[in-house]
């Protein structure tokens, strides 16, 4: 982990309300697939981090894919070529890679950004094939990056492009052979992937949390496992199939 300015390569809009950013930032080697980065907004009134997933790692470089949901994502939009940024990284545990097998790879809205280095790496010894939902064909991204690396489905939840429905529809309507799941989506998503796998597959989640400190001090982002409640930002946010309790 370490913390440096980052220095913007460039920020650009690639679906509605979806930004591609790309950072310099020295410790772009150190990172695992499924690793996050905390970035500083810079202001008073907003001290709190936001926690982003790397989405793909070139050289020296990392990009991320950020959603514009508030405040904090709106001031990012701003960002622009040459000026830097407080960035903390790379944080949790990212995915585990298994080598020779039938992977399927599920990703959902802006959860399918941290999935472009994981099916990189896995494309190399594996048979991939790849799952993607979005809301309509407006808010798809990464879509011909990630076709790169596997069979790629797309769905939609109204039907504009691909498959009408969204990834765990699309699974109880189609017979695909497997060994391992990797996942990163809504919480909806995991939990009926999570219900449906986790007795007969190897399987990896990866889950969101509000992160008040990113690094595991402040405890903030815990939730409830078998293993008793565990924090997202330093034991995950990478899970194992069966190991959240996905109950109130």
């Amino acid at each position: 982990m370490k913390k440096e300015l980052g220095i913007i390569v460039s920020n650009d809009m690639v679906a509605v309300d979806t930004y591609k950013l790309v950072i310099n930032a020295s410790f772009s080697k150190d990172v695992k697939p499924g690793q996050f980065v905390n970035i500083s907004i810079a202001d008073k009134a907003h001290l709190l981090r936001r926690p982003i997933s790397i989405s793909e790692v070139n050289d020296n470089f990392i990009t991320l894919y950020y959603k514009v949901i508030g405040f904090g994502t709106n001031k990012m939009t701003l960002l622009k070529q040459n000026e830097t940024i407080e960035v903390i990284g790379p944080l949790g545990n990212g995915f585990p890679l298994v080598h020779k097998k039938e992977v399927l790879i599920v990703g959902g809205g802006i959860g399918i950004a941290p999935l472009l280095e994981l099916a990189k790496k896995l494309s190399l010894d594996n048979t991939v094939t790849i799952i993607l939902g979005y809301q309509n064909k407006n808010q798809i991204y990464l879509d011909k990056e990630l076709s790169k690396y596997g069979e790629l489905i797309i769905t939609t939840d109204d039907g504009s492009k691909g498959f009408e429905g969204n990834p765990v529809t699309y699974l109880k309507k189609h017979n695909i052979n497997f060994d391992v799941i990797y996942a990163c989506g809504p919480l909806v998503m995991l939990k009926a992937i999570d219900k449906e796998y986790q007795k007969s597959k190897i399987g990896y989640l990866s889950f969101e949390a509000r992160m008040g400190c990113g690094v595991g001090v402040c405890y903030g982002c815990a939730i409830k496992t078998t293993k008793g409640n565990i924090r997202v930002c330093h034991e995950g946010p990478v899970f194992e199939l069966g190991v959240v309790n996905y109950e109130p």
